[in-house]
C-alpha cells in the first residue's frame, strides 16, 4: 500500500530547496573563511552555527541540511585552488559532517521547541533570546578573529563589538520582521528567486553597516585598532560578521516564522471549525424550517378530510391535537440558530408520534393499525426532534394509504451496544426501488441529510425491503454522541 504521504513528498523536497541553497551557500562562506584561518575550532563552530540555524525552520531533512551545510567547506577549498591558492580540499574535510549532523538535529529539535514555547511564552521573548543566543555564540570567532589581527586588547574589543551587535539587532529586528511579513508567501514551488536575492543584498547590507559601525565605535572609545588601519579593520570585520549576520538574520526570521506560522494554523483551525459549525446550524435551521411547513400541510389535510366528512365531534378531536402537535413542532422557534433547538429526548419524539398516529386513525379508522414499542433504557437518549414523523408518515403512505383492507405500522426502538436503533416497518407492497437506495420525497431525504449533518457518516438510515413484503427504514444513532 502506498502511503500518502509519498504523494508529497516531490512538492517536500522542492520546498526544501531554498533551506538546503542557504545551508550550502553559509557552507561555502565557512570554507572561504577557512581558507585564511589560523585555526579550526572558530570555522568548525561557525559551520555548526549554519547547520543549527538552518534547520530550526526544519524547512528539509535534518540529515540533508547537514550534508548540504558540510558539502559548502571542501567545495570553498576547491574553487579556491582554481582560482590559484595553493592548498585544496582534503579528505579530512568529510569529517565535519558528524558534528555538522549533530547541530543540524539539534536545530530541528530546537525549532520543535520554538514552536511549543510560541504558544507559552511572548512572543518578543522568544524573539529576544534568539539574538541573544547568536550574540553569545558569536563572542568565540571575534575573539578568535581580533587575536588573529593582533588586538591589543581583544577580549575587550570583542565584549564590547557583542554587545553592540546585541543592541543593533535588538532595534533593528523589528524593522526586518515588519519588512518580512510585506514578503509574498509564495506557492508550492517556494520562495522566488528574485526574493532569495533580496534577502541575501539585505544581509549584505547589514553586514556592511555592522563592520563600518564596530571599528567607528572603537575608535571613539580611544580604543587602539592594532596594526590596522580603519579601512584594513573595517574589511576583517566586514569577514568576521558577515557569517556571523547571516546566521542571525536566518535564526531571527526562522523564530518569527515558527511563532507565527504556529499562531496562523491555531487561528485558522479556530476559524474553520467556527465556519463549520456555523455552517452545520444554519443548514440544520433550514431543515427544520423546511419540514415544519410540509408537516403541517399533512396534518391539516387531516382536519379537512374529517371536516368534510361532517364529523364535529371528530374534527374538534383533530383540531386539539393538532394544537398539541404544533406546540411540538415549533419547539426551539425562538432559538432557530441553536445546535440544541432540534434536539429533545426520544421520549418527547414517540409522544408526539402517537399523537400524529392518533390524529391518522382518525382519518384511517378502519385501515391503520399501529403498534410502538420502546425500550425504556432508550427514552432519555437526545434524538433529532421531529426525525422519526417522517418515516411514520411515509410508510402509512405506502402501507395503508391506497389500500382497501388494513394496513400495520410498527415503530420499535431499542439499544445495540453503542448504537440507538429506531425502525419503522409496513406491511404495504414495498419498494418500487433498489433497497438502500437514496430515498425520495422531502420528509426520508430530510431526515437522511439532518442525521448526516449532527452524526456525519456514525449514524445512517436504511430502507429495505422486508422478505414477509412491505418496506422497513431503520435509523442508528451513536448513543455517545447523543447524550
Amino acid at each position: 500500500m502506498t502511503s500518502p504521504l509519498s504523494h508529497n513528498a516531490p512538492t517536500r523536497w522542492i520546498r526544501a530547496v531554498p533551506w538546503l541553497a542557504a545551508a550550502l551557500a553559509g557552507g561555502l562562506v565557512v570554507g572561504w573563511l577557512d581558507r585564511s584561518a589560523t585555526e579550526v575550532q572558530g570555522p568548525l563552530l561557525v559551520l555548526m552555527m549554519v547547520a543549527f540555524l538552518v534547520a530550526i525552520p526544519r524547512g528539509a531533512p535534518a540529515w540533508a541540511t547537514a550534508l548540504a551545510t558540510s558539502l559548502g567547506l571542501p567545495l570553498a577549498h576547491i574553487i579556491g585552488h582554481l582560482l590559484g591558492d595553493k592548498n585544496g580540499a582534503s579528505w579530512g574535510m568529510l569529517l565535519v559532517v558528524v558534528p555538522s549532523t549533530i547541530a543540524a538535529y539539534v536545530g530541528a529539535g530546537t525549532g520543535v521547541l520554538m514552536r511549543s514555547a510560541s504558544a507559552l511564552v511572548d512572543r518578543r521573548f522568544l524573539l529576544g533570546s534568539v539574538i541573544l543566543a547568536c550574540s553569545v555564540m558569536g563572542v568565540g570567532p571575534v575573539y578568535a578573529t581580533l587575536v588573529a589581527r593582533a588586538q591589543p586588547f581583544a577580549w575587550w574589543v570583542g565584549t564590547i563589538w557583542q554587545l553592540i551587535t546585541l543592541v543593533g539587532w535588538a532595534v533593528a529586528a523589528p524593522l526586518i520582521l515588519r519588512a518580512w511579513r510585506t514578503v509574498p508567501s509564495g506557492d508550492e514551488r517556494g520562495v522566488p528567486p528574485d526574493e532569495l536575492w533580496r534577502q541575501a543584498m539585505i544581509v549584505l547590507g547589514i553586514a556592511v553597516a555592522h563592520a563600518i559601525l564596530l571599528p567607528l565605535s572603537t575608535r571613539m572609545l580611544f580604543i587602539p585598532l592594532g596594526t590596522s588601519s580603519f579601512a584594513g579593520a573595517t574589511a576583517w570585520a566586514f569577514a568576521a560578521y558577515l557569517p556571523l549576520d547571516a546566521l542571525t538574520y536566518v535564526a531571527l526570521i526562522s523564530a518569527a516564522y515558527v511563532s507565527d506560522a504556529d499562531r496562523r494554523s491555531r487561528a485558522a483551525a479556530t476559524r474553520e471549525a467556527a465556519t463549520r459549525g456555523e455552517l452545520a446550524v444554519a443548514r440544520l435551521a433550514g431543515l427544520r424550517a423546511q419540514l415544519r411547513p410540509h408537516f403541517l400541510f399533512n396534518a391539516l389535510n387531516t382536519a379537512s378530510v374529517m371536516a368534510s366528512r361532517g364529523d364535529g365531534e371528530g374534527t374538534r378531536r383533530v383540531l386539539a391535537g393538532l394544537g398539541d402537535l404544533l406546540r411540538y413542532v415549533m419547539r426551539g422557534a425562538d432559538e432557530p440558530n441553536s445546535p440544541s433547538a432540534g434536539m429533545v429526548p426520544l421520549r418527547d419524539e414517540i409522544a408526539f408520534v402517537e399523537q400524529y398516529l392518533a390524529l391518522e386513525r382518525e382519518r384511517f379508522p378502519e385501515q391503520l393499525r399501529a403498534t410502538v414499542t420502546v425500550a425504556p433504557e432508550v427514552e432519555d437518549i437526545v434524538v433529532p426532534a421531529l426525525f422519526l414523523q417522517p418515516l411514520v408518515e411515509n410508510a402509512i403512505k405506502h402501507g395503508v394509504g391506497g389500500r382497501i383492507g388494513a394496513g400495520k405500522v410498527v415503530v420499535r426502538a431499542w439499544r445495540d451496544g453503542d448504537m440507538l436503533r429506531v425502525s419503522v416497518t409496513d406491511d404495504g407492497p414495498g419498494l418500487t426501488a433498489e433497497p438502500n437506495a437514496a430515498p425520495s420525497g422531502i420528509g426520508l431525504a430530510n431526515t437522511r441529510t439532518r442525521l448526516t449533518v449532527l452524526y456525519g457518516a456514525a449514524a445512517s438510515l436504511t430502507l429495505t425491503q422486508r422478505a414477509t413484503g412491505g418496506a422497513e427504514v431503520v435509523v442508528s444513532i451513536p448513543v455517545n454522541a447523543t447524550g
